[in-house]
């Protein structure tokens, strides 16, 4: 559905361009469910926002290539870029209220969109956009309401029925269960599963919680200062992660057969964005690293299994 190569996203600031996006890749399958997953900075939302062309000021895409049928996102135009989003690749954005216009109903989001992806009367939309409000458990009085009037997980459950209104061929959640309960955590992602399989989408699912990728995921990405180190099936990850920074995230989560242990961190932090790197960006905190890593980029590695690494531990076991 998705063909991602060697994206590349950079700012242009005062002090010089700094990347904040390195040569990622990836494929995007017709029916699955791709986690992206990393700490706060690591570039989970940038790439999702490039994917749409929708990155803020400042922010330009530098190299690389984003194929949606047969057709690169990067070369578009407006009109054609008008065309993709929502039909072809829907959004639901991180923070409902500050994506929904606070001066304008919830009917009008819905019908605005439908009425402008296709000929129908102000009618149908309003009976599309009362049915769209029930799938995602909401009556459809509340078509009247303004977003401010909505509870955290009505107003996300109205921007899942946004990004789904036109049918889209490709979900983006940008962490859709942020700041809201556990409770209402669990519908929307039970939500975003049915709908999924009900629509037949593709979805690439934005996070930093592991409980819910175990949840949800078909398969994983792991992000570490804006670069792939890790790719591959969920259960493998659970199972045994590769990288050391996809270990340390596994040995911080939280396990309720643990109780009493004290809770793992990975030791320092993320590196400021921009900064220069010989080898791995990831040495300066990994317990595995040798001089090597702190000299030379390692490649990504292509293991049994379909698994992809970026770490030196492991060249010799590539497929090539």
């Amino acid at each position: 559905m998705l063909n991602i190569n060697n994206l590349s996203v950079c700012f242009d600031t005062p002090q010089g361009r700094i990347k904040v996006l390195d040569n990622l890749s990836y494929r995007l399958e017709k029916g699955e469910v791709l986690a992206v997953v990393g700490e706060s900075g690591c570039g989970k939302t940038i790439h999702s926002l490039a994917i749409t062309r929708l990155l803020p000021p400042g922010a330009k895409i530098t190299s690389g290539s984003i194929i949606y049928k047969d057709k690169d996102i990067v070369k578009m135009n407006e009109p054609q870029l008008r065309d993709v989003r929502g039909a072809g690749i829907g959004m639901i954005f991180q923070d409902p209220m500050m994506s929904l216009n606070p001066v304008f109903k919830v009917a009008f989001h819905l019908t605005e969109t439908l009425r402008a992806h296709s000929k129908i009367s102000k009618k149908e939309a309003l009976e599309k956009a009362a049915s769209l409000l029930k799938k995602v458990g909401i009556d459809e009085k509340f078509l009247n309401s303004y977003p401010h009037q909505l509870s955290g997980g009505m107003r996300q459950r109205v921007m899942t029925a946004l990004a789904l209104c036109l049918n889209p061929d490709i979900l983006i959640a940008d962490e859709p269960t942020t700041a809201l309960d556990v409770t209402v955590q669990r519908q929307i992602l039970e939500l975003i599963k049915k709908l999924q399989k009900e629509f037949s989408a593709s979805v690439i699912f934005i996070t930093h919680n592991l409980a819910i990728v175990n949840n949800i995921a078909d398969r994983v990405l792991v992000l570490y200062a804006g670069e792939k180190v890790e790719e591959c099936p969920k259960e493998d990850l659970f199972k045994k992660p590769l990288h050391p920074y996809s270990e340390g995230l596994l040995n911080s989560v939280v396990r309720l057969s643990q109780s009493k242990a004290r809770l793992k961190t990975i030791e320092g932090a993320p590196p400021a964005a921009g900064k220069d790197f010989k080898g791995c960006k990831f040495a300066e905190r990994c317990p595995y690293a040798q001089e090597r890593c702190k000299n030379e980029r390692p490649p990504i590695l292509n293991l049994e299994g379909g698994r992809l690494v970026k770490c030196w531990r492991y060249e010799g076991k590539s497929n090539g």
